[in-house]
């Protein structure tokens, strides 16, 4: 007599079979977006080389010339605001006044030629940011100025192109200036060491350190209500949230254009559906944002542990840029309030 099988069992055979001849969805749609991201990097890049002047006009006077890099040495500049000293050939500033800082240097160059500047120093802390100050020869009474970025306790190259439209024609001095931020706490007492200063002619090699400096260097938050932190400083050359968008706008549009392709060519079907691609795009550009803000997030933590951990209220509303950003009124009658 042959056994019976329930209908539980046959059930569960049949959901069994069915689960089995299911495709993977997510597996393949990573790999496919993966390599439509890697794809759609390599379309941007290209692009964005062949539209540079179109993006960048103001580069259009710097480039094309045959200027060779120049390095100004420390020596070359004479502190006339604040106190400090040479030591092995570096300037030492040791002291502020008036929360500045001021180095002077009456090196002479054309502005075209070099539309970086490299400030190499060292000790810089959250408590003062670093400026760069130039004269021209067409109008030597006006000085003109830049702030440039912070990273760690140095500063980035700057592109001077977006610094002022006055950086144009022959340069008569150039300056670098350090300022206290406005809680008046003058660099922490910190020494500040001026190495040098190197003018960098355009290159593609210089454009690519620049947008890189950019994306992992932003400013910190400035403690206002809203923690508003933007994506890059206001003289970045590109944002990343714009090409973080591109990028997933790019690879979906080469994804299916890639499945067009093969079905008219070879007239295959695709193994998974063009928005599982389209979601692992978003996680892939998510994922982009996400790793170039760790650096800076770091950098917030240790901004703001120094500024408020341990302290008590008073000194941590002087210690607040926006609560307490004065150098001669600092509320002190209402300090215990606000």
């Amino acid at each position: 007599m042959s056994a019976t099988p329930n209908a539980n069992g046959d059930q569960h055979s049949k959901s069994t079979i069915v689960e089995a001849q299911s495709p993977p969805v997510w597996k393949p749609a990573l790999k496919e977006a993966a390599k439509v991201f890697g794809i759609a990097w390599i379309v941007i890049i290209v692009g964005y080389i062949a539209l540079f002047k179109e993006i960048h006009p103001g580069f259009i006077p710097f480039m094309g010339r045959d200027a060779e890099p120049r390095v100004i040495p420390a020596q070359a500049f004479r502190q006339v605001v604040g106190s400090g000293f040479l030591s092995g050939g570096n300037r030492v500033v040791s002291e502020f006044t008036n929360g500045q800082a001021i180095l002077v240097s009456d090196t002479r160059f054309v502005a075209e030629d070099y539309p970086f500047i490299q400030v190499n120093i060292e000790g810089l802390t959250t408590w003062a940011y670093g400026v760069v100050f130039w004269r021209t020869a067409a109008e030597p009474d006006e000085i003109n100025t830049m702030v440039l970025q912070r990273s760690w306790d140095a500063v980035t190259q700057v592109a001077m192109v977006y610094g002022n439209e006055k950086y144009r024609g022959e340069i008569i001095e150039l300056t670098v200036g350090f300022v206290s931020d406005p809680t008046d706490h003058d660099n922490n007492g910190e020494p500040i060491t001026l190495i040098d200063v190197e003018l960098r002619p355009f290159s593609p090699l210089r454009v690519a350190q620049q947008i890189i400096e950019d994306w992992r260097n932003p400013p910190l938050w400035g403690g206002d209500a809203n923690n508003k932190v933007r994506g890059i400083h206001e003289n970045g050359m590109v944002f990343p949230n714009a090409v973080a968008n591109l990028l997933v706008v790019t690879g979906v549009l080469l994804a299916w254009m890639g499945r067009r392709w093969r079905k008219l060519r070879f007239g295959q079907i695709p193994q998974v559906r063009l928005l599982a691609v389209a979601l692992c795009l978003c996680l892939y550009g998510w994922a982009f944002n996400d790793i170039l803000r760790w650096h800076w997030r770091i950098a917030q933590l240790l901004d703001t542990h120094e500024r408020y951990a341990g302290l008590p209220l008073e000194q941590r509303i002087r210690n607040n840029p926006v609560r307490c950003g004065r150098r001669d009124d600092c509320f002190e009658h209402l300090l215990p309030y606000f």
